[in-house]
């Protein structure tokens, strides 16, 4: 049986290992949207995209409100990528 230091020890490194993964996956989807010229922190473009995670541990993206002409920007080379990989396996 654990102590609550060691529970809450475990907690904590669980907590942090999903934040990384979080901020990983974070900093590179803006990677991705600034090689579509989506400029992450603008507020005509997305302004906020943060990693979380919650106390289990369990890594999340927060995308923050993204203006109406970035959406449809992002849906439209999400929808010529599928397209274009379902060419592929043909």
């Amino acid at each position: 049986m654990t102590t609550d230091t060691e529970a809450a020890a475990q907690q904590a490194d669980a907590f942090m290992e999903g934040k990384k993964k979080a901020d990983d996956a974070a900093f590179m989807l803006g990677q991705a949207l600034t090689l579509m010229g989506i400029t992450v922190g603008d507020r005509d473009s997305w302004p906020r995209l943060t990693g979380r995670a919650s106390l289990s541990g369990e890594p999340s993206v927060f995308l923050g409100t993204v203006p109406l002409p970035t959406v449809r920007k992002l849906a439209n080379a999400l929808v010529y990528a599928e397209s274009a990989r379902r060419q592929q396996e043909l």
